[in-house]
């Protein structure tokens, strides 16, 4: 799968779109699956799309042109992913998606994972049921590999969210400005909140749960409460039946 992201001039994200053999129309116009709204772009200016694994680009016309690593380019021409893109202002950069594979069972670190201080379960995707395990004090969550945390999705953002581990052991959560934001608990973040684990959190379209792992869940807690309780209303029966058969003495 390729992404291909559009940035301005002060290379500030303007929009993500998901790259098939489907043409995909620049232009400064609503009829354009790209609109970008510029005086430096043409109503029709240039045309992308996929063929064959291939990325094609072509200039419609335009009065500013389509240039590829600053040469003004005729026609319809091949593009590689390490090329600069430029139209008008605009910055186009593509990128290959890679799914990581999921394997069997869950995916889970394998350097001194007892350091960990958390972890996010992937709840949906096709990477449903990996666990990734947290060991930096801020860790990031993004859809490019440089993250702490990668997401390889087109709804996840190249540099999605943050997360601030505390003390206490809960969390600060931060978005990073996404296209399609994090959610806590249903509710989109606009700016830094405590999250705890057990909280279920959304990067764009991927629903993950923040879980600890160095301390018992509420069940094992549960369970250790009952067994200490069962042991001491044992312990009074029976010093009851001891002091009963002393004073029957």
């Amino acid at each position: 799968m390729y992404i291909l992201a559009v940035k301005d001039e002060r290379g500030a994200l303007v929009s993500e779109h998901q790259l098939s053999d489907q043409l995909l129309h620049f232009g400064r116009t609503n009829e354009n699956e790209i609109v970008l709204s510029s005086k430096t772009i043409s109503r029709q200016h240039a045309c992308i799309y996929l063929e064959n694994d291939r990325i094609y680009i072509g200039d419609m016309g335009s009065a500013n042109g389509v240039f590829i690593d600053d040469r003004r380019i005729q026609g319809e021409v091949e593009v590689q992913l390490e090329n600069k893109v430029r139209i008008g202002e605009f910055t186009i950069q593509l990128e290959r998606l890679e799914e990581e594979p999921t394997g069997v069972g869950i995916n889970t670190a394998q350097v001194a994972p007892e350091k960990a201080h958390g972890k996010l379960v992937l709840l949906g995707g096709p990477q449903a049921g990996r666990e990734v395990l947290l060991f930096e004090p801020i860790v990031t969550i993004g859809r490019v590999e440089e993250n702490d945390v990668h997401l390889p999705d087109i709804s996840v953002s190249r540099h999605h969210a943050r997360l601030h581990s505390h003390h206490d052991g809960g969390y600060v959560l931060q978005d990073l400005g996404s296209s399609n934001g994090t959610h806590l608990l249903g509710r989109k973040v606009t700016k830094a909140v405590r999250v705890a684990p057990g909280d279920r959190i959304h990067f764009g379209n991927i629903e993950c749960l923040l879980a600890a792992t160095n301390r018992p869940t509420r069940a094992r807690a549960s369970t250790r409460k009952l067994v200490i309780y069962g042991l001491l209303a044992f312990a009074a029966a029976v010093l009851g039946t001891v002091i009963a058969v002393a004073f029957q003495g």
